[in-house]
């Protein structure tokens, strides 16, 4: 079969490589007819190389038709139509149980110390082979699955494998009061996608923060006041200027480790990043940082009391925090990977309604098939052709 593979820093291929069988009793098989390129992948693209190794398969934002399924996978059968999480989690465990997927404890990575294990995401998270690929093997498909019907495109559902509960989870930890105003740093897939979620849940005042002015109209369009990025640090004081002199009540911040205006961060970014992996592994877990412009001038921003809800990947062990600031303004933080499963029941309704309150139809900017991955991958790097969000089409 053909699937997008990782060879190197900013080299992705596709690839001839073997199909996938069943190897577990809770696995199934699914025939990808959809599959995006997540903001997350551009990390492994460039900057997190250190935990790839050549050959690993990307990508953890699939959908498509069940063909196989194991024996112990009894809510499935092959036809079926799913959209697949990206954390993989068996639905029985304690953490499951509390609703954080993310930290399943049958899958989790103990030998890396991390939290449940995830598709076409280093061998941080298990190595699993990833969905951007004619076909996938679904571990704990049991659980992990989500059914859809026929009828509405891919699009529909596609993004309930990770953007569509990024954001409402995103949304959810920034806990807006009633009345009150959020800011979104980041106006990507998920920042967008933040936007829309936050307007469905009835937050009156969305700020909208970016630099690239596709997606800054793109958030316009959707109900968000924009407020553009500049890097003379003034962009928290405009976003005091329209919060009365307090800041926004809640900031969510949906940038992550590849933030604009940090040029000393940025550059042993790429130092580590073209540096041979087992030296530039112990250069991220002992001294790496993040380029954290963004998660600064949100901290600045937020106004006392207020919360602070992280979206944005970040992976430096050694990224500075101004704890100062944060204890000083009694900022709540809530942080991490998306709790798939936990809001699926949530959100599937709106995916229901003929309207597409959350435009998942439009929201793809680019629609490619499979074998342009590299180029696609080129685009959304470099932000070209305002490409937002790609599908790929196997």
């Amino acid at each position: 079969m053909r699937a997008v593979v990782w060879h190197g820093t900013e080299d992705v291929r596709v690839d001839e490589v073997a199909e996938p069988r069943l190897a577990e009793p809770t696995d199934a098989i699914v025939r990808i007819t959809s599959t995006a390129i997540c903001g997350s992948d551009l990390h492994l693209y460039r900057v997190l190389s250190m935990y790839m190794e050549e050959g690993d398969i990307l990508g953890h934002e699939p959908m498509g038709i069940v063909e196989e399924v194991g024996r112990e996978v009894r809510h499935l059968a092959p036809g079926d139509r799913v959209v697949v999480p990206f954390n993989i989690a068996c639905g029985g465990c304690f953490m499951c149980g509390r609703g954080l997927q993310s930290q399943c404890e049958t899958t989790q990575v103990r030998d890396q110390g991390k939290g449940a294990a995830l598709f076409g995401y280093t061998k941080l998270y298990g190595r699993v082979p990833g969905g951007q690929a004619e076909y996938l093997r679904v571990p704990q498909a049991h659980y992990g699955p989500i059914k859809v019907p026929e009828g509405p495109p891919d699009d529909r559902f596609l993004y309930l494998s990770d953007v569509l509960p990024t954001a409402w989870q995103a949304v959810a930890y920034a806990d807006v009061p009633q009345g009150g105003t959020l800011a979104v740093f980041g106006l990507g897939p998920i920042g967008q996608m933040c936007v829309r979620v936050a307007k469905q849940r009835g937050v009156e005042r969305v700020l909208g923060v970016d630099l690239v002015p596709e997606r800054n109209e793109a958030a316009r369009e959707r109900g968000a006041e924009v407020v553009e990025w500049r890097d003379d640090g003034d962009v928290a004081l405009e976003l005091l200027e329209l919060t009365g002199g307090r800041g926004p009540d809640a900031v969510i911040d949906a940038v992550g480790t590849e933030a604009h205006g940090a040029p000393v961060a940025e550059l042993l970014q790429k130092v580590s990043s073209r540096t041979p992996s087992p030296i530039a592994t112990r250069l991220m877990e002992k001294v790496g940082i993040d380029r954290t412009s963004a998660l600064h001038t949100a901290i600045a921003s937020v106004r006392r009391g207020g919360t602070l809800s992280i979206v944005g990947v970040y992976g430096g062990s050694a990224t500075p925090m101004p704890l100062l600031d944060l204890f000083d303004k009694q900022i709540q933080v809530r942080m991490g990977q998306a709790n798939v499963r936990r809001w699926t029941d949530e959100i599937m309704p709106l995916l229901l309604d003929d309207g597409d309150p959350l435009g998942t139809e439009d929201f793809a900017t680019h629609r490619l098939p499979l074998d342009d991955a590299p180029r696609a991958y080129e685009l959304f790097q470099e932000k070209e052709d305002g490409a937002i969000k790609i599908v790929l089409s196997p």
